[in-house]
């Protein structure tokens, strides 16, 4: 994996993330520091609460240093950076199983997604025997909501119209809503997942509905 060549030969290297690969990237810093490096983590974007679990959310900064000499840009398949750090011949800690395995939930969205391949639960497997914190990431990552999502819920179960035969749920969401509640659009679109398991439904389409009713997304039945 070259991005391991360039972190061994920098003196100061940037780990750049955003909520996708964050989780991943927090088992990448881990691994820098055990080099005796420098090392800085710059988020791409306000990163979620849901992963203050991680043992590297503090460190989080918005800017690049002046002074990096490398950026290694995060990627979200943990399995793919699992079998990169045990080529390696990396010794992985707890801090970076827990990190993994965080990573390996969000990439297949709790092992039911498409992306959840038998390779993922050999995985899994393997990082809860190098002790990596399932339980807190089960926790943190699959159960907790903060409360603005719940409030952005409230306003669009309310403005939900049904169409097609009641197979299509219209949503709408407006820069009000997404103020008054303080959630954000990609909360927003977590939430036309949910509704698409509404029974009889095979659809689910977000409008902007102060921007002359705009389809942002659509999202279909598997």
């Amino acid at each position: 994996m070259r991005a391991f060549d360039d972190i061994k030969s920098a003196k100061h290297i940037v780990i750049q993330t955003d909520n996708i690969s964050f989780a991943n990237a927090n088992a990448l810093y881990s691994y820098v520091l055990a080099l005796h490096k420098k090392v800085s983590l710059v988020a791409i974007g306000q990163i979620d609460e849901k992963f203050s679990f991680l043992p590297w959310f503090s460190r989080v900064r918005d800017t690049v240093p002046k002074q990096a000499d490398c950026i290694i840009e995060a990627e979200p398949d943990a399995t793919e950076l699992y079998f990169a750090l045990k080529q390696e011949g990396v010794s992985i800690n707890q801090k970076m199983a827990t990190a993994l395995f965080g990573a390996l939930l969000e990439f297949t969205q709790g092992f039911s997604n498409a992306k959840c391949t038998g390779t993922a639960f050999v995985v899994a497997a393997e990082l809860i025997e190098l002790k990596a914190e399932h339980l807190t990431c089960k926790e943190f990552l699959q159960r907790r909501e903060p409360l603005s999502l719940f409030r952005l819920k409230s306003i669009l179960y309310k403005k939900m119209l049904q169409s097609d035969n009641a197979q299509v749920m219209n949503m709408y969401v407006s820069d009000e809503d997404l103020k008054s509640s303080g959630a954000r659009l990609k909360d927003a679109e977590e939430i036309m997942k949910e509704v698409l398991k509404t029974v009889h439904v095979k659809e689910v389409r977000l409008y902007k509905s102060d921007e002359n009713n705009k389809i942002l997304k659509s999202i279909k039945e598997i």
